[in-house]
């Protein structure tokens, strides 16, 4: 155990971390089995695509992990253990895996997509709460008021107070405050509201694909924002480049939704012109 990086801790001992997650996995696994209600999958394909669904995401989740928030040491890809995993890296291994089931079964991307946003954004809403509460992906020092005190023998104690001593170099923050960013409850509450959305413009006639390219987008962003404000793992190469992987697949999701959006446009305007004409 002493091998094991205090901030990066998580213990079986936190029922409702692994409750929280659990709960996660439900929400997820309930859009997703709606989706292949609607996409005519047989029983034994829809099991097999439920549980592959989780397995992607938990080895999407611990591959972000291994690259970007250790020295990349890739034992720990197998390592079988409570903690260790990157929730957005769980998220891009699962859209991935949603766009080859769909392709290979020819179901529309963009719908198939759509139906199962709510379950992607739901499960960090959710899992997020669990982190709060389990103490890891914790924030920076910060003077505001909302600020959560860390108490002692925390993750964040050990990071900010016992290994920041050790490596005063390392440090950079701003503010020195025995307060922090509650960032996991920042990252639950705005993806609350995305699922909100969500979930509301699924029942509208929109053009296939855009709720999922709003939503992660805008869940892209908030990834990024939310970046500044985490505080830094050490002994990590890749760490800086997530920012710039945030960026890319916002600008990415928000660029094909722009150009569906100009397309509907378009397409009002020539039906407009031919009903003027006839």
């Amino acid at each position: 155990m002493t091998n094991i990086p205090t901030w990066q801790l998580l213990t079986l001992h936190n029922t409702e971390y692994l409750a929280l997650n659990i709960l996660a996995f439900i929400s997820l696994l309930f859009f997703a089995y709606r989706g292949t209600l609607k996409y005519s999958f047989n029983n034994f394909s829809r099991l097999f695509f439920l549980a592959f669904l989780c397995i992607i995401f938990v080895v999407g989740a611990r591959f972000f992990y291994t690259m970007f928030y250790t020295d990349l040491d890739w034992s720990k890809l197998f390592e079988p253990t409570p903690y260790g995993f990157s929730l957005f890296g769980g998220l891009i291994g699962a859209v991935i895996y949603l766009l080859i089931v769909g392709w290979s079964k020819n179901i529309p991307l963009g719908g198939w997509l759509d139906i199962n946003i709510p379950g992607l954004i739901g499960y960090v809403t959710i899992s997020k709460i669990g982190c709060f509460l389990n103490g890891c992906c914790f924030g920076t020092p910060t003077l505001m008021p909302w600020g959560i005190p860390y108490a002692e023998g925390s993750q964040a104690y050990n990071y900010y107070i016992v290994h920041a001593l050790n490596d005063l170099q390392f440090q950079s923050w701003q503010v020195y405050s025995d307060l922090i960013h509650p960032v996991q409850l920042y990252e639950s509450f705005l993806t609350l509201l995305l699922l909100i959305i969500a979930l509301s413009l699924l029942k509208r006639r929109l053009m296939p694909g855009i709720v999922f390219l709003l939503v992660f987008g805008a869940y892209s962003l908030i990834r990024l924002g939310l970046f500044y404000f985490r505080a830094m793992p050490y002994d990590t190469h890749f760490y800086y480049l997530l920012a710039w992987i945030y960026t890319i697949i916002a600008v990415i999701s928000f660029g094909i939704l722009l150009m569906k959006l100009l397309r509907i446009k378009n397409e009002l305007l020539l039906n407009r012109r031919v009903n003027q004409c006839n």
